[in-house]
Parts: C-alpha cells; sequence; structure tokens
C-alpha cells in the first residue's frame, strides 16, 4: 500500500469518526445511521462496514479515539515539570480537550452514566461496567503517575493507595468539565476561575504539609505577568473552544 493511500484511508477515517462523534452527540446510539453517515461524508456504507465492520465497531473506535486525543492533549504537558504542576497542567489539558473535542467528551461521558445496581456491581470480567475500563487507558496513565511521582516526592499522603488518590482527581475534572459543557456557567471566565478554584482546593485537601509549602513556593513564582498571559491564553482557548462547541 503506498504512502498517498495510507494517507487518503486515515484521513476518510477521521472524516467518518468526527462525523459520527457528532451524530451520536445530537442524539446517541440510534440517531446513528450508517447510511446517513455515509451521505454526509459523500462515501459509501461499504467503505465504513469495511473500515469498522459495522455499526458496534464504529462506536468502539469512536471511544478508542476519544480517549486517544485525550491522552495526546495530556502528553502534551512535559513530563519533567515539577510533579505538582504537572498535575495541574494534566487537569487543563483534560478540559482543554473536552472543550476542543466536545462530541468526543460526550462519547466518553456516556461511559459513566448511571446502571441499576444489578448492572452497577457486576463482578463477571465480560460483563463488567464500561466504566471500569476507564483505568487501562493511557490518559488515565498519565494521572496515575503524576501522583505516584508527588506520593514519591512527599507532596502528597501516604495513607492512601495512588488509585484513590487519581479516582479523586479525576472526578474533579470530569465533573467540572461536564458542568461547564452543559451551560452551568454563565461566562467562560466563570468557568475557567471555577475550574482553577475547585482543582487547587481537592488538590490541597491531598497534599501533606511538605506538598502545601511546595506548592505556596511555586505559586510565588508564578509571577503576575506569566499568570496574567496564561490566563490570556486560557480565555482564548476557551472561547475558541466554546464557538467551536456551538457549532457542532
Amino acid at each position: 500500500m503506498s504512502e498517498k493511500t495510507k494517507s487518503t484511508r486515515a484521513l476518510q477515517r477521521k472524516t467518518l469518526l468526527d462525523a459520527a462523534s457528532a451524530m451520536l452527540a445530537r442524539g446517541g446510539p440510534d440517531a446513528l445511521s450508517l447510511r446517513k453517515l455515509a451521505a454526509s461524508v459523500d462515501t459509501s456504507t461499504m467503505a465504513i462496514y469495511t473500515g469498522f465492520g459495522g455499526k458496534e465497531g464504529l462506536i468502539q473506535a469512536l471511544l478508542e479515539e476519544a480517549f486517544s486525543r485525550l491522552a495526546r492533549a495530556q502528553e502534551s504537558v512535559p513530563e519533567e515539570l515539577d510533579p505538582l504542576l504537572r498535575l495541574e497542567r494534566l487537569g487543563e489539558a483534560y478540559r482543554r480537550f473536552a472543550l476542543e473535542n466536545p462530541s468526543y467528551y460526550a462519547l466518553m461521558i456516556s461511559v459513566t452514566m448511571p446502571l441499576t445496581a444489578e448492572l452497577r456491581h457486576q463482578n463477571n470480567a465480560d460483563a463488567a461496567p464500561a466504566a471500569r475500563g476507564i483505568s487501562g487507558h493511557d490518559s488515565y496513565r498519565h494521572l496515575y503517575e503524576a501522583v505516584c511521582a508527588c506520593i514519591d516526592r512527599g507532596y502528597l499522603v501516604r495513607d492512601r493507595e495512588p488509585g484513590m488518590l487519581a479516582d479523586a482527581l479525576w472526578a474533579t475534572v470530569h465533573g467540572l468539565t461536564s458542568l461547564e459543557l452543559a451551560g452551568y456557567h454563565p461566562t467562560p471566565e466563570e468557568s475557567a476561575a471555577q475550574f482553577t478554584f475547585t482543582c487547587r482546593a481537592v488538590l490541597k485537601g491531598l497534599m501533606t504539609q511538605e506538598g502545601r509549602s511546595h506548592f505556596r513556593e511555586l505559586e510565588a513564582q508564578d509571577a503576575p505577568q506569566v499568570r496574567s498571559s496564561r490566563q490570556a491564553g486560557e480565555r482564548a482557548r476557551t472561547e475558541k473552544a466554546s464557538s467551536r462547541a456551538h457549532k457542532q
């Protein structure tokens, strides 16, 4: 297969996934029609069956793409950063991914929707709730490893398993981002301010005394002009992402 053919197929796959994610976000699985999807991107239903094996395969590919995009967003955060700063930046990368990819984020949310008590506590590996697979994705691994680095430095408490701390931070970011995309805050500025305030409050609650002292030093080093520039960039990204979400 030539490079040109590979590139064409990769582009077609991305186009199909983007269009399908928008369909799912608007109307759920029932709204995903392979015939309508094919027509929307000027291709054939056979191309969809060839690439994904059908509707179920397409939905699974969409979920994998969503978590892959999130992982790539988090991989943009330098590993050499101070571990506490890295934790903060990973949270910001999560929010930025969601704002820039609202339809894919909606798919990720779909695996955390409420289940009946019987299904919720299903321990059969073949029928386990999809939400339990979240910790197996690279996006969660980046968070978990950052938490472990903070524990190793003595910045986060050691009397709980790293997974419990990672879950607490993930739940915080996930909840705040979901509220923002649902329109809970009147303005992008309020969303950003609430996100920063709440994430820092939760993170500080998990810190040791040494961690809090170190974090104060980091905050003091964050000069006003640097903070102002960062906030301006955040506002611009938020407004751009909000505009894109509205169009979708």
